[in-house]
């Protein structure tokens, strides 16, 4: 389970209250601040359709909520859609609707719990150009282990192997999660079979992720990569969240018509993602270390004071990526061919040495 909790006696406790603390932020500018946004009128609402956007736009989780809305977003904008799942029934009934409205699209078998997704993917797509990638499947409420490999391993083995394909004009979305606020780091066990019942696996996952992306970034500004996006798509009343709360409550909040006034819809929660994957807002426009060490989105805007220090961390995200390749092999091998990226990740551990 969890290390590098330190020792002595006033370890444990000092730990469990930084956190307590991590929790409370995630409650107070999370959780709390998300609801009550919610209530507010005017909510979400997606970037303008522009004919000028084109090009492979591959997204994983496509047969979930937000992913379909995303799918569907994205091909009306003018976009080859990917539409990559494990639901093979839904996945080609999304790619046909996508085509009879005049989209278009096509889908791809893709279980992200399975070793080396990416190479799949990779077969697929057959050397083809990449505008676009959306990582946007995601786990909760399963063992650590699923969680972590889905919502952390996959997506970033996902990047690295797209990486070339992507180039300049490409983008990179990974789908994040308020949770990552309860989050220090990464360092549960990645073959830890335990249900994630606390949740604690779901918000490291978040947080790696975001590191990640980081390091992405940090090679884009040093090699003149692809940007590289996080976005929350806030609480979003979606089947994987019906199911961590279980059918009991949720018919009492559909009844009450909570569900309806506290909860984003999937096409709400999409319309963050798209304006991720497609506004202008901060890219390419230089300014050193600060510009790239976040692009966060929420509410349909870049807000980067919203995402915690910690995802900014390059000692903490170097941290990340250590623990990643150890359960990733594949990672370094595939980041060590990309020079760019090899390169930012080595000067990741020089900074954080530096500054450590």
């Amino acid at each position: 389970h969890g290390h590098g909790h330190g020792h002595g006696p006033l370890a444990s406790p000092m730990h469990r209250l930084a956190s307590v603390g991590r929790t409370g932020r995630w409650l107070v500018h999370g959780l709390a601040s998300e609801l009550t946004s919610n209530l507010l009128p005017g909510r979400a609402a997606p970037p303008p359709l522009s004919p000028s956007q084109g090009g492979l736009a591959v997204v994983t989780g496509a047969t979930g909520g937000i992913g379909e809305e995303v799918c569907r977003g994205l091909a009306e904008r003018g976009f080859e859609v990917c539409c990559a799942a494990r639901d093979r029934r839904r996945g080609e009934a999304l790619a046909a609707s996508i085509r009879e409205g005049g989209g278009c699209a096509f889908y791809v078998d893709l279980d992200l719990e399975e070793r080396r997704p990416a190479e799949r993917l990779a077969r697929v797509l057959r050397g083809r150009r990449v505008r676009l990638l959306v990582n946007n499947a995601g786990s909760m409420g399963g063992s650590v282990k699923t969680t972590l490999r889905v919502n952390l391993c996959a997506p970033a083995s996902l990047a690295v192997a797209l990486w070339p394909r992507l180039g300049a004009e490409g983008r990179v979305v990974n789908v994040g999660s308020s949770s990552h606020l309860r989050a220090a780091g990464v360092s549960l066990s990645a073959t830890d079979a335990a249900i994630d019942r606390g949740l604690r696996a779901y918000a490291q996952s978040k947080l790696g992720l975001m590191h990640v992306s980081l390091l992405l970034r940090a090679a884009s500004a040093a090699s003149g990569g692809p940007a590289v996006r996080d976005c929350h798509p806030g609480v979003v009343w979606t089947p994987m969240l019906r199911r961590q709360l279980g059918a009991p409550l949720c018919r009492l909040l559909e009844a009450s018509g909570a569900s309806r006034r506290l909860f984003r819809t999937p096409q709400q929660g999409a319309a963050t993602v798209l304006w991720a994957a497609l506004s202008d807002e901060g890219h390419g426009g230089g300014g050193g270390v600060r510009a790239w060490r976040s692009e966060y989105f929420v509410d349909c805007r870049r807000d980067d004071a919203a995402a915690s220090p910690e995802s900014r961390d390059l000692a903490a995200a170097r941290q990340s990526w250590r623990w990643l390749v150890e359960a990733e092999p594949e990672l370094a091998r595939r980041a060590a061919a990309e020079r760019g990226l090899a390169r930012a990740i080595a000067e990741a551990e020089a900074n954080s040495r530096q500054t450590g």
